[in-house]
């Protein structure tokens, strides 16, 4: 297996000076050896079951262990009852061999076409949005599960139908190993449409109907239902309203959200090398057609169905397809499917199949959908529980007592002669927060672009709120910690070999063209710029062996004038334990790469054979020194995020005296292990433990990520993993937020979370403060709305239930649309990150709002009684005296100015005076109370008109509903003004009980005080987080145990 990559894309560095001491080179000889043996098993019984007939009944499966994730997983045989779906049938066994005619294609799209609308129909009608963060993801789990079984069983009965020979393959294509010409290629193109999956058919007014389809709408459909049986014409038309412009703004927000974060997934189509008029060129995978001539790499996600024409070493991992655990070796002939990855080797394939066409088809994009661990299905799931049943207590309280209390009973319908029910209304559409599943995926969405800007573009929406949450990173040295600039340092020869055979060797064993890794970029470089006179065009190389993760070692087949010899480059203590010399000078050439790890430098082992054509006898050359700078910026990117409360464990597959050099140039501490040293220290604390206070691990292997990740997890870390590499993917996909570094590897993108188009910590840094950002609208408006919920229900009930004031719905259905379409602008509001991980705490959530909604409560409450039962404003400033019709303006513009400012609470952190909001949130705040003031002053000239007396005597004391006057309405905004003030402090109080600390003014705006008094602000000492903080003093108790085992435990 592949160790963590020193170079981008360049699996041979991970071998570099790579941990081949005898305590992790026994570990990881025995896994190979295992992974062999279990892997010919595997292929017995694969053909063993392929020779027995099909039988009704079912087998038991079989039990394959997983050594590099820790899983273990169903080997489906190939008789098992499994249920296939429907568009599984006969015809959909075989992909198309050879190049369909115009005819044939017509035929099979339109009859696909059927089955693969027929696939996931859900999908045509739920929004994309709502899909990928809102769907159950057990639900999704269980599909792909399903999935992998139809098309394990379906590459079963491919393998016993047998396939064609390659050469009828090239002749149906028309194609051979040259590949095809440009202008062909275009004709292809446009009869065969592009490599791309089309997205299933959509159906834009189900999906415009659907965002009326969930419990908080079901909720105010109910009311509409309650209106209509009242004939309460206006307030049900005024609730559809309500309804239809919720769905409105929210299909149209997010579809401009959602295609704006699918141009950014778009934007990671791979490139994939194609050979056009007889050269390789780079190609987005999208153009090639069934005909071309592919180079398959080693990382690679195979971009369509093809057929090997040349093979080295091919490994392929179909485990994402098929659920297989093992990776499947290919030959000269075999077929490869779309989807799959690259896990050996190196693979020259025609392609046979695309898009649609491949043999698996749609279903592929289903099974390699990235794993969610998002939250944001559950948080909605549980504040609508809560607002629903808020909303129906009070609703039944208030019933109970007009019914039982004020002897209330319904008169009729229509015309306000049924004021309870009518009165029930008020709470049931002014309580529901409707807009909130807009607001969440709109502000997610749009996060996402902002995180495009900071070079993190995200591929699983969700995963911006875990990013948010993150309190570990185990980020990859090379590239990210340093600055992936491999610097050529003098060879060091071995006896009386030239230098300049040394390089010029290993320039031999370097790959060619465009997809060269950094070391054969390096080691080109270094050796036409210092030796420009070698004999270049006399040695042709004839093939190029590809680096091998399990000899660690890359090779060139050599012609010089007739005589061919063999270079190899890689791993120096493999290649020197191979070579004829070993005994006469391993001890010193051993010594000498420890001398260089010491002083930070990789080595380069080169070797040569002259031993044609078996190529037994090797004679080792000499070393390579290979140095990789630490970023500059890297240190103080590091202590960023010590202060936001992120600790950064390095993770590397070089020597530990490598690994700590680099730590100590970058300041990160002397506590790196080795994956044996955890598993057998004395320190007297547990594995998880030393895990869990190590700043970093060296001679990492794949596997050992995966174990690091699995660890820290166990104990309740939210973990992010960095990673470029095939073998890295397992640990990016146990990783909450999985994170390929720039130059990653297609299989490394497909499992990870969000990839960076630019090197360096720093840009995970950005993308973390952006996601807290991100993090913070959405809760702020979560808080809000419960608030708003709470209050809303709590007021009206009160003042029913004490005074029997009633309110008409007309006004509360106003406040909803008004507050509404404020909160929609707070997806793009100016918030400020918090300097720890921001999670969902619902507690806190819920007590926020509780204790916002009870304040804002008896602000109106307060208001009201003075009001209704006093004189004081009357005696006091001489202001007239309010009937109930026209206290109910008043009320309404009270309710509606201090509810909402409560959104200037909830968004900030400190005192929300010294935290500006946006300018759209101001603007679209002082628009709505523009409007609600107007409203509050003329009120609807005694709409709804519901005040009578009727025949049998009983007066009906109706809602309805006059203006205040301006003298009352200023009034009202003092009184909010007055109110609002001591909310701060509220929030203070509640965020110091529950997190234990607070931070009344931000620095910033502290920063500017100081300004205007011509001061600085003090100088404060770095600030980290509790846990950091805990975390740091148990490393350094750590360190005083660790110094007395690190020498035995180098390499």
């Amino acid at each position: 297996m592949d160790n963590n990559q020193i170079p981008k894309n360049s699996p041979e560095s991970s071998a570099i000076n790579s941990a081949e001491s005898s305590p992790k080179s026994n570990v990881s000889s025995d896994v190979l050896h295992e992974n062999h043996h279990k892997e010919e098993q595997l292929q017995q019984q694969l053909q063993q079951q392929l020779q027995q007939p099909t039988t009704p009944q079912s087998e038991p499966t079989q039990r394959v262990h997983n050594n590099e994730e820790g899983i273990e997983m169903d080997r489906i045989a190939q008789d098992s009852n499994i249920n296939v779906p429907s568009d599984v049938g006969e015809s959909s066994l075989k992909t198309i061999s050879g190049y369909p005619s115009s005819k044939n294609t017509e035929a099979g799209s339109s009859s696909s076409g059927k089955k693969e609308e027929d696939y996931n129909y859900r999908s045509t009608w739920v929004p994309k949005l709502h899909q990928e963060l809102f769907e159950n993801p057990e639900v999704l789990e269980s599909r792909r599960t399903k999935q992998r079984a139809s098309n394990y069983r379906k590459t079963l009965e491919r393998e016993k139908e047998g396939i064609k020979p390659l050469d009828n393959i090239l002749e149906e294509l028309k194609a051979n190993a040259n590949g095809l010409t440009k202008a062909e290629a275009q004709k292809r193109l446009e009869e065969v449409g592009p490599n791309a999956i089309p997205d299933v058919k959509r159906y834009p007014i189900l999906e415009f109907l659907y965002f009326m389809w969930n419990p908080l709408s079901w909720t105010m459909e109910v009311a509409a239902i309650v209106s209509i049986a009242l004939l309460d014409w206006v307030d049900f038309i005024l609730i559809c309203a309500l309804l239809l412009l919720n769905a409105t703004i929210g299909f149209i927000e997010e579809n401009t959200a959602g295609n704006a974060v699918e141009a950014l997934k778009n934007s990671l189509v791979s490139q994939i090398r194609c050979m056009r008029d007889g050269e390789w060129v780079m190609l987005p995978s999208p153009d090639l057609v069934p005909g071309d001539v592919v180079m398959l790499k080693i990382g690679a996600i195979i971009p369509a169905d093809c057929r090997v024409i040349e093979a080295e070493q091919v490994k392929i991992d179909q485990s994402s397809l098929t659920g297989e655990s093992l990776p499947v070796t290919k030959k000269v002939g075999d077929e490869v499917y779309s989807g799959s990855a690259m896990k050996q080797g190196e693979a020259k394939c025609v392609v046979t199949a695309t898009g649609v066409n491949t043999f698996f088809g749609r279903a592929a994009n289903l099974v390699q959908e990235t794993e969610g661990h998002g939250h944001l299905q559950v948080i909605l799931r549980n504040i609508g529980l809560f607002c629903i049943s808020f909303i129906a207590i009070w609703v039944l309280v208030e019933l109970l007592v007009d019914f039982l209390g004020y002897d209330g009973y319904c008169h009729g319908v229509g015309g306000g002669r049924c004021l309870p029910l009518n009165n029930a209304l008020v709470l049931l559409v002014g309580g529901i927060p409707i807009a909130m599943p807009t607001v969440l995926s709109v502000t997610m969405a749009i996060g996402a672009t902002q995180l495009s800007k900071k070079k993190a573009i995200v591929s699983r929406l969700a995963s911006i709120e875990e990013l948010a949450a993150m309190d570990i990173l185990c980020s990859d040295k090379t590239g990210t910690l340093t600055l992936n600039i491999l610097t050529v340092d003098e060879p060091l020869p071995v006896g009386d070999t030239p230098k300049e055979d040394i390089v010029f060797h290993a320039f031999l064993a370097c790959s060619e063209g465009e997809d060269q890794d950094a070391i054969d970029k390096a080691i080109s470089n270094y050796c036409r710029d210092t030796y420009p006179n070698v004999d270049y065009t006399g040695n042709e190389i004839i093939k190029h062996f590809p680096f091998n993760p399990e000899d660690k070692k890359a090779m060139g087949l050599v012609n010089a004038n007739g005589k061919q010899f063999k270079t190899a480059k890689g791993a120096p203590q493999i290649i020197l334990r191979e070579a004829d010399n070993y005994q006469q000078v391993g001890e010193a050439v051993e010594k000498e790469i420890e001398n260089l790890a010491d002083r930070g430098y990789r080595a380069l082992g080169v070797s040569v054979s002259y031993d044609a054509p078996d190529f037994k006898v090797w004679h080792f050359e000499g070393l390579i020194p290979l140095f990789d700078p630490p970023r500059h910026d890297t240190e103080d990117t590091i202590k960023r995020a010590l202060e936001m409360g992120v600790s950064v464990k390095m993770i590397t597959g070089d020597q530990l005296a490598i690994a700590k050099e680099t730590a100590r140039r970058l300041g990160m501490g002397g506590n790196l292990f080795t994956i044996p040293y955890l598993e057998n220290n004395d320190l007297g604390i547990s594995e998880g433990e030393v895990i869990e206070m190590a700043d970093g691990f060296a001679e990492m292997w794949p596997e050992h990520k995966y174990k690091v990740v699995d660890q820290l997890q166990k104990r309740k870390h939210v973990v992010g993993m960095t990673g470029d590499g095939v073998n890295d993917a397992p640990a990016l996909k146990k990783a909450q937020i999985g994170i390929a570094v720039a130059g990653a590897t297609d299989a490394a993108r497909s499992v990870s979370d969000i990839v960076l188009t630019s090197s360096g910590l720093s840009v995970i840094i950005d993308a973390i403060i952006s996601s807290r950002k991100i993090f913070q609208r959405m809760r702020n408006y979560v808080i809000y709305s419960v608030a708003a919920t709470v209050r809303i229900c709590t007021t009206f009930g009160i003042l029913t239930v004490a005074w029997n004031f009633k309110f008409p719905t007309i006004a509360t259905v106003i406040i909803a649309i008004l507050n509404d379409g404020t909160m929609l602008t707070i997806s793009k509001d100016r918030v400020r990150a918090r300097n720890e991980p921001d999670q969902w705490n619902l507690f806190e959530v819920f007590t926020m709002a509780l204790c916002y909604g009870f304040y804002l409560v008896g602000s109106t409450i307060v208001f009201f009684a003075i009001i209704h039962d006093g004189t004081w404003f009357h005696d006091a400033i001489n202001l007239r005296i309010l009937t109930d019709n026209e206290l109910r303006g008043l009320i309404y513009l009270q309710v509606s100015i201090s509810g909402l400012a409560t959104i200037f609470v909830s968004r900030s952190q400190g005192f929300s005076y010294f935290e500006r909001p946006g300018n759209l949130v101001i603007f679209a705040f002082v628009m709505s109370q523009i409007v609600a003031t107007f409203i509050g002053v003329y009120g609807f000239r005694g709409y709804p008109h519901d005040s009578f007396s009727d025949d049998t005597d009983y007066p009906v004391h109706g809602t309805n509903f006059q203006g205040c006057g301006w003298g009352w309405a200023v009034c009202a905004w003092i009184w909010c003004f007055l109110w609002y003030i001591p909310m701060d402090f509220i929030k203070l109080g509640v965020t110091y009980i529950l997190r234990g600390k607070i931070e009344p003014i931000n620095k910033d705006a502290l920063r500017k005080i100081y300004g205007w008094f011509g001061k600085e602000i003090p100088k404060e000492s770095t600030q980290v987080s509790h846990k950091v903080a805990e975390q740091q003093a148990r490393r350094e108790a750590l360190e005083t145990h660790h110094k007395s085992f690190a020498t035995d435990n180098k390499v």
